[in-house]
């Protein structure tokens, strides 16, 4: 469960300090009420995919943009072809030219444990009335405040991962960056990683910080 308030600056370290005062006299006291309870129960796992990207220039609407790849194996091939079509159905105009984007791809597969990890107990954005700050009161499956650091999971599972870049090739500058993981609960390599492509485009010219994603 995130508890989300809009606070100023000076307050969010007071929020966040009584919220772990909250969970300590909790723990000393030996209580666990039935709403909490409840909402161990209801906790719902974490996705198995996330994704993570970085913008660095604002990507222009109307450039071209020619799809590449570091390895052409055949789920590569079959990727870049994934590519090419989200791009189009978000009007992109996609070629192979050696002007315009170029938007380069590879893929691995990496044990969990390699996977970087998001916020622990929470986060803080600054906004124009305030800061909007996110605690992890309970959780089973992330870092909280009641329920303390959490595992990373199977350690001994693999995890699909997908980096792509966003390059002008005129200037050799990198536009955009961006990270898809998703843990590979089947042996369907092909269906996740086709999956991970939509995620990615979305994201295009946007920067996320570890947001989290599932496969259809």
């Amino acid at each position: 469960m995130r508890a989300k308030v809009a606070v100023k600056t000076s307050a969010v370290m007071a929020i966040l300090g009584a919220a772990l005062i909250a969970a300590v006299s909790v723990q000393a006291a030996g209580a666990w009420s039935p709403k909490l309870e409840q909402l161990a129960q209801s906790a719902k796992p974490a996705a198995p995919g996330m994704i993570t990207s970085q913008a660095f220039k604002p990507v222009p609407e109307g450039e071209t943009i020619t799809v590449a790849l570091y390895d052409d194996s055949d789920l590569n091939l079959q990727l870049k072809t994934e590519f090419e079509d989200q791009l189009k159905a978000r009007e992109r105009v996609v070629v192979e030219a050696k002007t315009g984007l170029l938007l380069l791809f590879e893929t691995e597969i990496i044990p969990t444990d390699q996977v970087p990890r998001g916020p622990s107990l929470g986060s803080a954005k600054a906004g124009t009335g305030g800061v909007d700050v996110n605690v992890n009161v309970w959780s089973s499956t992330q870092d909280s405040v009641l329920g303390g650091r959490q595992d990373t999971g199977d350690l001994g599972a693999n995890v699909f991962h997908i980096n792509a870049l966003l390059r002008d090739q005129a200037s050799g500058e990198v536009l955009w960056q961006g990270d898809a993981y998703y843990q590979m609960l089947s042996a369907d390599t092909e269906r996740i990683a086709r999956s991970m492509v939509p995620v990615l485009v979305d994201k295009l010219g946007q920067s996320a910080s570890h947001e989290s994603f599932e496969a259809p």
